[in-house]
């Protein structure tokens, strides 16, 4: 972890920054959800032709079409783990903004305690 803010320019610096962070990750999370959303309708249109394709038992059909759609679903369920990540990333780097945002009321706060920032 770097360390804390000491300055009120410090805390705009590191706020600009948290802030070009998450506008990166919104658009990456965007990205990875419409990915997401292709793949998993992909893997089940493939597991769908399967089933429709297979012979014998119903329960035999859903595992044939399970087996031919195993790549696909492999994808699908790959994109879905990173768009929980980027969620993830989303929350944590607004923490961090939240963080930044105590930084600078404390340090407001402390300088007001020495007497900057009031008018006589």
């Amino acid at each position: 972890m770097t360390s804390p803010p000491q300055t009120p320019n410090d805390v705009v610096r590191g706020l600009s920054a948290l802030t070009a962070r998450l506008y990166w990750h919104v658009g990456a999370y965007a990205n990875a959800e419409r990915e997401a959303v292709e793949l998993r309708q992909a893997a089940d249109m493939v597991e769908a032709h399967a089933f429709l394709g297979a012979t014998g038992s119903v329960d035999s059909r859903k595992r044939q079409a399970a087996i031919e759609a195993e790549e696909a679903e492999t994808k699908a369920l790959v994109a879905e783990a990173v768009v929980r990540t980027l969620k993830a990333k989303l929350r944590a780097i607004e923490t961090d903004i939240d963080v930044h945002r105590t930084f600078g009321a404390s340090i407001r706060a402390e300088f007001k305690t020495l007497g900057y920032g009031e008018t006589p």
